[in-house]
């Protein structure tokens, strides 16, 4: 698999994981060291970031539009555009962007950043 589609299969998995709360799922794809801004503007490490996603999804039909993949070397860039419903009915959209990194043999995000209309 090229690394455009390894790292296509993780961002699809990444947002499964959001929309699931798959806790197990992030703790194998995030470093370490991974960071998140948050779209209040507060940033959580690794840990706070898990803390976040095993709380019940406030949305529902979370979906990825517009992906654009780079990739760099030993890191890549993902900028996406989300929409999403919120549990009364109301449709919501965002951004994100991630960051990736080869370490080892493996692509790891780590560092995130999401941004919501």
């Amino acid at each position: 698999m090229s690394d455009r589609q390894t790292l296509e299969q993780l961002n699809c998995e990444y947002i499964a994981s959001v929309q699931n709360g798959d806790v197990k799922r992030f703790g194998e794809i995030l470093s370490d060291d991974f960071l998140n801004t948050n779209p209040d503007g507060s940033l959580v490490d690794k840990a706070g970031f898990l803390q976040q996603i095993a709380l019940p999804a406030k949305v529902s039909n979370l979906t990825c539009h517009d992906v654009h993949i780079r990739v760099m070397g030993d890191f890549a860039i993902i900028h996406a555009r989300t929409s999403y419903t919120f549990l009364d009915g109301r449709q919501g959209a965002g951004r994100y962007t991630d960051i990736w990194a080869r370490r080892g043999d493996q692509w790891v995000c780590v560092a995130a950043q999401v941004a919501r209309n």
